[in-house]
């Protein structure tokens, strides 16, 4: 990126901190630290999230939402760099290398969520666990795999994303435990044991309880 396009950007941003559950304002956000969920339903019993922004991803969140009851929503403690709407749209114009990369990145976001969401809903429950838990590792770029990893979101938030009951999803994940494919550090910290097992079970293999 040129220094200029830089300067450009530097004057628009503005570093943002939201709680979880914080419904995000209209802007351009680059995660830097958190989770940002997209959550369908408007009521909090029976939303859902339907998609998953990381630490890096560029979120465009324009005027008129694609669903009425769809908002972005800070699934844990998140600090963002915000950009408004217009200076970002503005910038982009004024900079095609900012308006090529901001182009490539949410490409490259639709295509991992499209291809997230589709290996998790055409797989049974247990597949979609063990799929997802495999995921997660590896996106959240831990060091030193023995450390583990944070759950993202809340147990219930999560089984909505993986699309069963809160009961099921601790049940299963207490049955992973006691096989020792995984293991908990804490209530939201997990850890693999068994890489093989997880693959087994994505791979709809074998079940667990």
């Amino acid at each position: 990126m040129t220094d200029a396009c830089l300067q450009d950007l530097a004057k628009l941003a503005a570093i943002q901190s939201f709680s979880q559950d914080d419904v995000l304002p209209v802007g351009t956000y680059i995660v830097s630290e958190g989770l940002i969920g997209v959550m369908r339903g408007a009521h909090a019993d029976r939303s859902a999230v339907t998609a998953l922004y990381l630490v890096g991803d560029l979120v465009d969140l324009q005027p008129g939402p694609f669903d009425a009851s769809d908002r972005l929503v800070a699934l844990r403690p998140t600090r963002a760099v915000f950009f408004p709407v217009e200076g970002f749209t503005a910038a982009m114009q004024r900079h095609q290398e900012l308006a090529l990369i901001a182009c490539a990145n949410l490409k490259r976001q639709a295509f991992n969520l499209r291809e997230h969401a589709a290996e998790l809903y055409i797989k049974a429950p247990d597949q979609r666990l063990a799929a997802f838990l495999l995921w997660l590792e590896q996106v959240s770029g831990v060091g030193d795999a023995h450390l583990g990893f944070d759950l993202p979101m809340r147990r219930y938030d999560l089984a909505r994303y993986l699309g069963m009951q809160p009961e099921t999803l601790s049940r299963k994940i207490k049955a992973l435990v006691t096989e020792g494919a995984i293991s908990q550090r804490s209530p939201s910290r997990l850890v693999i044991e068994s890489r093989s097992a997880l693959e087994t079970l994505a791979a709809g293999l074998r079940r667990v309880a």
